[in-house]
Order: C-alpha cells, then sequence, then structure tokens
C-alpha cells in the first residue's frame, strides 16, 4: 500500500490515533492481508526474554485473530492511555510499519505490549521500580490454590518442601498483595476490568495482563527442581542447568524461534468466534504447566544426570546436550501452551473487558 493511500486515511501527523476508525470501516477487507503481513513481522528475530519476544508476539497476535474488531479498537484505545506510550510504542515501531496498514500497525502494538513488562526490566532505576516487577513473572511450585492443587517443583533426593497455601483471589485487592504470576493475574484483570480505574494504569494492567496469560503457560514459570546438594535451593526453574552456551530455561523460552510453521499454522487456525460465557482459571493454566514439568521438560535422561551429579558430590551439573527428539517434543509443547495462551487472552477478553461507550458522533462522509 503506498504512502499517497495511506495518506487519504491518516493525517501525516496522526497515523496511529486514526487507526481505530480505519479498522471498524475497513477491517474485514484487510484481515487476509493483514494475517500474512503479520506472520512475517512475527517471525523476525528479536532479542531474548521469557518467553522470548517472538513468542509474547505470537500468543498476542494469536488472541487477536480470536478477536472481534470493535473489541481490537477497544485494546488499542486502551493502550494509547500508557505513560509510556510515545517511548516505548510509537516511538520503537519499526520504521516499515510507518506506514503499514492499521491492523498491521495494531498487531505490532499489541505484540509490543505483551512484551512490555520484559522492557521494563531495563529501564534506569526510578522508571524500573515504577513499572517493573520481577517476581510476577513466576511461581513458588509450592504454591497451591484452587485448580493448581499439585506441586509444580521437582525433588530429587529429598522429600518435598512444605505446601503454600495461596490467598483466594478475591483477596488480592492492591499491587502489594501480589507477588507471584497467579496474584498478578488476579491483581491486573482486576484493574483491566474496572472501567472505573485511571486509564494510565488499566494500559498498563493490560501489558501486565497480556504478559502474565503468556508466561503462566510456559512450564519453567510454574515450578523448580531441588535436589539434597546440587540444587538445595532450587534450580530457578531451569535457569542453573547449562545446555550449551545457554541454560534449560532460556532454551524453552526460545523455543518458537525459527519455528515458522508452527507459528503458521497456530495464526492461520486462529479466526474470530463467538467466546462469550467461557470462563477463565488461571490456577488451571498453572496445573497444566506443571504436567510438563516430568517427563516432558525434565526428561528421563535429564533427572539420571541430575541424579548422579547430586549422589556424586559434584560442585557443578555438566553441560546438558537435548536430543532431537526433546527440541521437537519442546516445539509441539511451546506451540500448543502459546497457541492456548492466545485464546484464552481472547476470552477474558471478549467476556470481561468492559465496553467502549458507544459513540454517537458521525464520520464525516
Amino acid at each position: 500500500m503506498t504512502r499517497s493511500i495511506l495518506a487519504h486515511f491518516f493525517p501525516k501527523t496522526r497515523p496511529l490515533s486514526c487507526a481505530q476508525s480505519f479498522i471498524t470501516k475497513h477491517g474485514a477487507s484487510l484481515r487476509a492481508l493483514a494475517l500474512c503481513l503479520s506472520i512475517i513481522q512475527i517471525l523476525l528475530p528479536s532479542p531474548a526474554a521469557a518467553w522470548d519476544e517472538t513468542g509474547h508476539r505470537l500468543s498476542a497476535s494469536v488472541a487477536l485473530r480470536y478477536l472481534d474488531f470493535d473489541t481490537q479498537r477497544e485494546l488499542l484505545t486502551l493502550l494509547q492511555q500508557h505513560p509510556r506510550y510515545q517511548q516505548d510504542f510509537v516511538g520503537q515501531m519499526p520504521t516499515e510499519l510507518a506506514d503499514a496498514p492499521p491492523e498491521r500497525q495494531l498487531g505490532w502494538l499489541l505484540g509490543q505490549a505483551a512484551y512490555w513488562p520484559d522492557i521494563a526490566r531495563g529501564f534506569n532505576d526510578s522508571e524500573r521500580e515504577k513499572y517493573s516487577r520481577p517476581d510476577w513473572h513466576y511461581i513458588d511450585g509450592a504454591w497451591l490454590r484452587d485448580s493448581a492443587n499439585v506441586q509444580g517443583n521437582i525433588y530429587v533426593n529429598r522429600p518435598p518442601a512444605p505446601e503454600i497455601r495461596g490467598a483466594d483471589g478475591s483477596a488480592i485487592i492492591s499491587e502489594r498483595d501480589a507477588d507471584n504470576v497467579v496474584t498478578a493475574l488476579d491483581y491486573n484483570t482486576r484493574v483491566l476490568a474496572d472501567d472505573e480505574a485511571e486509564p494510565a494504569q488499566r494500559a498498563v494492567a493490560l501489558c501486565w495482563v497480556l504478559h502474565l496469560i503468556g508466561d503462566i503457560h510456559q512450564p519453567l514459570h510454574s515450578g523448580s527442581l531441588y535436589s539434597a546438594e546440587l540444587f538445595a535451593t532450587g534450580d530457578r526453574g531451569g535457569n542453573a542447568i547449562r545446555v550449551g552456551e545457554s541454560n534449560l530455561h532460556s532454551v524453552w523460552d526460545r523455543a518458537m524461534r525459527g519455528a515458522d510453521s508452527q507459528s503458521r499454522s497456530l495464526l492461520y487456525a486462529a479466526t474470530y468466534e463467538d467466546l462469550s460465557g467461557r470462563g477463565s482459571d488461571w490456577t488451571l493454566w498453572l496445573a497444566e504447566s506443571r504436567e510438563f514439568l516430568v517427563p516432558s521438560v525434565y526428561n528421563d535422561s535429564l533427572l539420571a544426570a541430575i541424579t548422579s551429579a547430586d549422589n556424586s558430590g559434584a560442585e557443578r551439573l555438566p553441560n546438558q546436550s537435548l536430543s532431537d527428539g526433546y527440541v521437537a517434543e519442546m516445539i509441539s509443547i511451546a506451540s500448543d501452551r502459546l497457541g492456548l495462551a492466545g485464546l484464552r487472552l481472547a476470552i477474558w477478553f471478549q467476556n470481561e473487558l468492559p465496553a467502549e461507550a458507544p459513540n454517537t458522533s458521525r464520520d464525516p462522509d
């Protein structure tokens, strides 16, 4: 699409603020084109985080595919209230997207929102303190509540740690009550669903909801491995297990990087449907993630190596290698989990996001 055609729809000084009206008028005819372009954008190389940027952008794009255009427009309106919208969103948009169709811009913006809590880790001290919440990205495997009634920790040569009984979701009413991925979802969904909350606060909560629903579907955010000697204080969700030049946690975070066919399949399978009446239970999603820890994440080979090193009194676990079969299964699990994260984002948005007040103004002919 040429600049002159876009200029017909967007004043040059406001290419993003005019996107929502364009989506409403022309969205249906652009859906197929936008999907092809968004796939290309999603699969571009990107820095690592958890999931990595590719994974979070993928789940956000899957969610977008399930939503109607009114809900898409509401998400854009919310995001534009973000206190760092200019520097972290408009200012970071790739130059090739500045003149892109608005559906493709929206896909990038929502993906940036899903990744933003990881971006916040790199802010300067005062801004990092204001926005970054490291404890929100994961959970202690001993923590239990509702559907998550089985520990996520793996124990080698030692008894299980005592269970941690989590507070009821209704008790999480302020930011200070949130201290893990589940309670952070309790808190941020409460803020996002409150149409009387400050718009900037809701916009930040939108970023966290997009991100945390992704994170809770990553198995290594749901528990850790503990052993009597080698990992007496835990392997920190696989971060302490070296795999090549990286570690087990990072390998899982980056599982979809380069998995182009699986990413395309997720996006092509996602299409708008009525999701009304479907509930959301993030403790169930946590329980699902924990089921993959054994035997998929910590498979027999890896557990045998850990047990042997722990028994021998070794100071470190030798660098581990992952078989082709392990990697193939990991990609399959990551694809399924990110697809579910996208669908569940869409379900929550469609059922819990307050409807935008009807616009009674009439666009000029």
